[in-house]
């Protein structure tokens, strides 16, 4: 059967073939199984067909029959328009599964990791594109492939790129007719829409491909990032469908044009931009085998990073990873940065189950949030105890052990054992400088009701006794270590010191005057014994009797020295009254 220009009219109407990396499985979706790794999903919900009035054309001009398969589609292997062969070189490097009704959601992608659409009549929602920035963003790869007359912006807008209005195809000056035969089918290009391209760049997308057969592109008008890997030559110019093939028009926009874009970092994915569908249609590729090679390409470069359902598994690896450091932190004790690298952890654990819901993310995040749990119980602990160790260094026993109680009890709730034990050492150890501060305290009283009673005239004892006890509570002090308690200590030793040192020259004056007393009384009785009595004239008188006087006793000339001594103001009164109690004891 002949098929001539049977694409040049302008009936014509535009497939885009979106290849798109995607991870996900749908009950609507027709499967195709392979061993490769890479999984495709190819959407043809709203495939493009020929409408009637094109169809009945085919049939009336072109003799095709009735039930001929209209669509654009990766199953249409009978058509020159269909997508088979594309289709089948696909299966040489991964899986395939063709997608045939119902709205895109992320839930459907995320199985995935390579989405294509090859042609389709309808824009996409922007639910649909958000759902698809999603996908890529976390792994998955993108294959758009636009045309003219099809709502390409409607998908490459998510991306930041911008095709030409959808009724403008590339001509080319030196643009030619060929024949391609598929099947039973023959198709002539027309003449300016079919050119060689061999501006190509180095690119895995472009490895081995030295030229790519165009037929009827759109060009790329803008991007905001991303690689051109191949223009049209200076001879191409934009043209507007209708506007007269080969002769370029003041308002059209000449070449070089881009016509593919790769974006390599869209988030963790990628994506590939061409601006032709038909030029993978089955009559082309039959006999172009470039560009099922650039098609392959670009699916096994856009499958590297996997899509989401194998992201996940590395990012788990990466919260586990974190999640490890964090424990290891904990173990040591560092509760507050274990607590910052838990939190880490969630993120990532959840950032892993927002790519593609699983259960060792949610079980890493439950684990890092007990963990936090922990860390927050350590965090109470350990400010609890640091008060108590300011309270301890403060000599505030009492309330240092309180604060010990309450840290031992969390520090138990979490297992610590080595900070359990420190606390009841800490403990013990402010009950002895408690029951040593207490001692030292009773023995300084003792020492204070001693010196109370200790007064006596010439009997030290009472504050010898007190002195002791007060060096008893200096040494107690000293133990304390309290600079301040032991001075006081010293005052009253000294204090008793100079007590005792009074008493003892009290008595040594006493013992003093007593001999000097009756050193004195006998120099006078021995001198007045020897002094000679004058011979007087003495009358004749009757003799009469007088009492003999006798003789002063010795402590009484001291008595009265004594008195005399204070009379004249030598002594005081209380040495007085204190010399006369120890002669009248004499």
């Amino acid at each position: 059967m002949k098929w001539s220009n049977f694409k040049g009219g302008d009936k014509m109407k535009k497939v885009i073939v979106p290849v798109f990396a995607v991870l996900l499985l749908l009950s609507t979706v027709n499967i195709t199984t392979s061993a490769e790794t890479i999984k495709i999903l190819v959407d043809e919900s709203r495939v493009f067909s020929w409408d009637e009035a094109y169809q009945e054309y085919l049939v009336e001009e072109a003799g095709f029959p009735r039930n001929t398969d209209w669509s654009f589609s990766f199953e249409n292997e009978e058509e020159g328009w269909g997508f088979s062969n594309v289709a089948k070189r696909l299966r040489n490097i991964g899986s395939v599964d063709i997608r045939k009704k119902g709205k895109l959601s992320y839930s459907t992608l995320r199985n995935y990791d390579v989405l294509v659409i090859t042609s389709f009549e309808e824009s996409y929602s922007s639910s649909e594109t958000d759902a698809i920035k999603q996908f890529v963003d976390n792994g998955g790869g993108l294959l758009l492939c636009a045309d003219s007359e099809y709502p390409n912006n409607s998908v490459a807008r998510a991306f930041d790129v911008l095709f030409y209005s959808e009724n403008v195809k590339i001509a080319s000056k030196k643009g030619q007719r060929k024949t391609f035969r598929y099947e039973t089918m023959q198709l002539t290009t027309a003449k300016y829409y079919f050119f060689y391209v061999d501006d190509i760049k180095s690119h895995s997308v472009t490895r081995g491909i030295d030229k790519i057969a165009w037929n009827e592109g759109i060009p790329i008008a803008s991007y905001e990032s991303g690689k051109v890997l191949a223009r049209t030559g200076s001879d191409t110019w934009a043209d507007e469908t209708g506007s007269g093939a080969g002769s370029q028009q003041d308002d059209e926009d000449s070449g070089p044009l881009d016509i593919i874009l790769a974006q390599e970092n869209v988030s963790k994915g990628r994506a590939v931009f061409i601006g032709s569908m038909q030029s993978f249609w089955n009559v082309i590729t039959e006999n172009e085998g470039n560009n099922l090679d650039l098609l392959e390409n670009a699916v096994e470069w856009l499958g590297e990073p996997g899509g989401p359902y194998k992201q996940y598994k590395t990012i788990n690896e990466q919260a586990q990873q974190m999640l490890s450091d964090a424990v290891s932190l904990y173990e040591s004790h560092q509760f507050s940065q274990a607590k910052s690298k838990f939190g880490e952890a969630i993120g990532i654990f959840e950032e892993s189950n927002e790519i593609y819901p699983n259960a060792e993310a949610n079980q890493g995040i439950e684990e890092s949030n007990d963990y936090i749990a922990k860390c927050e119980t350590g965090m109470e602990a350990d400010t609890i105890f640091g008060q108590a160790q300011n309270l301890y260094n403060n000599r505030e026993y009492e309330k240092a052990i309180e604060e010990y109680e309450k840290a031992k009890l969390l520090y138990q709730e979490i297992e610590y054992t080595e900070r359990t034990q420190e606390c009841d050492t800490k403990v013990g150890e402010s009950n002895d400088w408690i029951a040593l501060r207490d001692e030292a305290t009773s023995l300084f009283q003792k020492g204070e009701d001693a010196l109370t009673t200790a007064p006596s005239a010439f009997s030290p004892a009472g504050y010898e006794e007190a002195k002791s006890i007060f060096e008893q509570a200096k040494s107690k002090w000293q133990e304390y270590d309290d600079p301040a308690k032991v001075s006081a200590c010293d005052e009253k030793i000294k204090e008793c010191d100079d007590e005792i040192a009074r008493i003892k020259r009290n008595r040594m004056l006493v013992i003093v005057v007593v001999v000097v007393v009756v050193v004195m009384v006998v120099v006078v009785i021995v001198v007045l014994r020897k002094r000679k009595p004058k011979v007087a004239v003495v009358e004749e008188v009757t003799p009469e009797v007088l009492p003999e006087e006798a003789p002063a006793k010795p402590e009484e000339d001291a008595l009265e020295a004594l008195k005399d001594r204070y009379a004249k103001g030598e002594i005081t009164k209380e040495e007085y009254e204190q010399l006369k109690s120890v002669l009248e004891e004499e």
